[in-house]
């Protein structure tokens, strides 16, 4: 049985980069991450007209797709998980089937809108973190890696992103078993790992034996 922590806040609230830590901390062998963004609906599937919809809104998400992965990875069975490319808005192939680990995180903004995911769920974190700070690390991130403008990161941020915060990821904290606030990710790091992997263990304690794919 494999069991799902889930990593939820705002967009550039350090999802990822969290996801990522754990998943060295508890190790290849014990722990696999899966990405929410991979599981956005093709944009050739939402617009016929070449608009570029909001993205952070529930409805972007094929959740019944993502809920499908995740209950068959935690009742022991591999699955090829989908990858999404953000240059082109579409699905590409999916990947070769992955055999579940012990610990699976789940990285998301709108895990935690979806009762069906939430029902999936052994333990979740809300990453907090102000406006500026995940405006500020959107422009950088957007421009560098995705080919955007920085106005259009500014239209896309506070027209689209920053209203679905509020709407939707935002409030979903509240169904968040801990709240991570930004200071104590940035300066207590280390710690916070150490916490977040006792955590882990009290669900069920690591099984060394477990071998990658």
């Amino acid at each position: 049985m494999s069991y799902i922590i889930a990593i939820v806040g705002g967009s550039c609230s350090g999802k990822t980069t969290l996801a990522g830590h754990l998943h060295a901390k508890l190790g290849i062998k014990n722990c696999m991450v899966i990405r929410q963004d991979d599981y956005y609906v093709d944009i050739r599937d939402r617009v016929s007209d070449g608009t570029i919809p909001n993205f952070d809104i529930p409805e972007a998400i094929d959740f019944d797709a993502l809920r499908d992965d995740v209950t068959a990875l935690k009742a022991g069975q591999s699955v090829a998980l989908p990858n999404y490319d953000f240059g082109t808005h579409m699905r590409e192939r999916a990947s070769a089937p992955i055999r579940p680990r012990p610990y699976i995180i789940i990285e998301g903004l709108l895990l935690l809108t979806c009762p069906n995911m939430r029902e999936l769920i052994d333990y979740s974190y809300y990453i907090e973190c102000p406006t500026n700070l995940r405006f500020a690390r959107r422009l950088t991130r957007d421009v560098a890696e995705r080919n955007r403008t920085e106005e259009f990161v500014q239209k896309q941020f506070f027209e689209d992103v920053e209203p679905a915060h509020e709407a939707f990821v935002k409030p979903s904290s509240k169904l968040a078993d801990t709240v991570i606030a930004q200071e104590q990710y940035t300066a207590n790091l280390d710690t916070l790992l150490d916490e977040m992997v006792t955590r882990c263990n009290a669900l069920a304690p690591m099984e060394k034996s477990a071998t990658a794919p």
